[in-house]
């Protein structure tokens, strides 16, 4: 698959720890024993699309939860910016900074310039695998459809 792709379903989602909102540091394998995890690659804190997709999540917490889906933000920013943003926008989930861009590289939400992220959105069940896995801004409807949602 060409680096310019996202992961595929069913491919093995790799793993990570990193630094949250919150002052967690959270570790997909442990997030992962509570349920599936919706990753949510985003370029830039307070811009306008990222604005409306994390308020989005934001807003449609009830579909994720009700499915036991924990909801991710994650993008290179530093965690002051991150905090900041959570509390203006009132974000009800975390966001972690990938500073080093290891995980968007490990899930090719790297732009081709290698420092900017490509809006990328993952499913991970709770077997590690991607159940879903599109760039841009899918509906909640069709990130939850593997759930049977």
């Amino acid at each position: 698959m060409p680096a310019d792709e996202a992961l595929e379903v069913g491919a093995k989602a790799p793993g990570f720890e990193l630094e949250g909102t919150g002052s967690a540091k959270l570790k997909l394998s442990d997030l992962l024993k509570k349920g599936p995890v919706a990753l949510f690659f985003y370029p830039g804190d307070n811009t306008p699309g990222c604005n409306r997709q994390l308020s989005g999540v934001r807003d449609d917490q009830a579909a994720y939860r009700k499915h036991k889906v924990t909801t991710i933000g994650m993008n290179p920013a530093g965690m002051a910016s991150h905090e900041k943003y959570v509390a203006g926008f009132k974000f009800n989930f975390p966001l972690l900074s990938d500073a080093e861009r290891s995980a968007a590289k490990d899930y090719r939400a790297l732009k081709p310039d290698g420092k900017g992220i490509q809006r990328t959105v993952y499913l991970i069940g709770q077997d590690g695998r991607i159940l879903f896995s599109q760039r841009g801004m899918p509906a909640t409807e069709a990130i939850l459809a593997p759930l049977g949602a």
